[in-house]
């Protein structure tokens, strides 16, 4: 990727965390409601991006352990084992399991628990790898959680100061009031799917696949979030199929 690529992707995905909430310096963001953000590509983004900017990597799982409820669980599964490099699962695995420390029960276990370690003990940033002490320093003081997923990462502690209030967050999101309701079950993953992915909505079927949950799941969704005037579903022009259209 060349630098100036990089500088900008690197820039982006900071821009990002700040407008969902964590305080990286710059430029104060409004407080006025703000266009919906893909959390779960976000989080995938940042899981590649962060071998570069190591600070990313603690900044993400306090965010992650203060608002995980508003992360797509079953979306979430079905984008890391489509879109995910493999050799990007170490380093996702050491996140999720970095931010539900202490948790119960752990959120994230339903990724993780389908995630492999390296196949052999290594770094997750470059900077390490790239400077023979630095990587000796991070290998001598691995943790638990480096340990299991086999990379060297040094145990820092979370930094809740690195993020805003809660009331900040859903003020200037509110779609993520809905999130946090749900506490990012399938009915989570639907709404995000109708939002983020094209033709999701097609039909029931692609609204599954996009989603991540069986289509017997899908409709339990479905029935929820029509009775809330969430959705609504219709037969297509072909009357082949039900598509189904976000209402909110």
């Amino acid at each position: 990727m060349a630098d100036a690529s990089l500088e900008s992707e690197l820039d982006a995905i900071v821009d990002q965390w700040q407008d969902i909430g964590v305080l990286y310096g710059g430029d104060e963001p409004s407080l006025l409601p703000t266009t919906p953000v893909d959390l779960e590509q976000t989080l995938l983004d940042t899981v590649r991006l962060m071998v570069h900017m190591p600070r990313l990597f603690n900044t993400t799982a306090t965010w992650l352990h203060a608002f995980g409820d508003l992360i797509a669980k079953h979306r979430l599964r079905r984008l890391v084992e489509h879109a995910l490099d493999p050799s990007l699962h170490p380093a996702l695995g050491a996140l999720l399991d970095t931010a539900q420390q202490g948790q119960t029960p752990r959120e994230f276990t339903s990724i993780t628990s389908r995630l492999s370690p390296a196949d052999r003990p290594r770094s997750i940033f470059a900077i390490m790898e790239q400077n023979e002490a630095f990587a000796v320093h991070a290998e001598q003081r691995t943790g638990a959680i480096g340990r299991r997923w086999r990379v060297h990462l040094i145990d820092e502690p979370l930094r809740p100061k690195v993020l805003r209030p809660a009331r900040w967050i859903m003020a200037r999101h509110p779609d993520f009031v809905f999130r946090a309701d749900v506490k990012g079950d399938l009915r989570a993953s639907v709404m995000a799917a109708l939002t983020f992915d094209d033709r999701a909505g097609s039909s029931e079927l692609a609204l599954a696949e996009a989603a991540g949950g069986s289509r017997a799941q899908i409709r339990k969704a479905l029935d929820q979030l029509e009775m809330t005037g969430r959705v609504s579903r219709q037969r297509s022009k072909a009357g082949s199929r039900i598509e189904v259209l976000r209402t909110t």
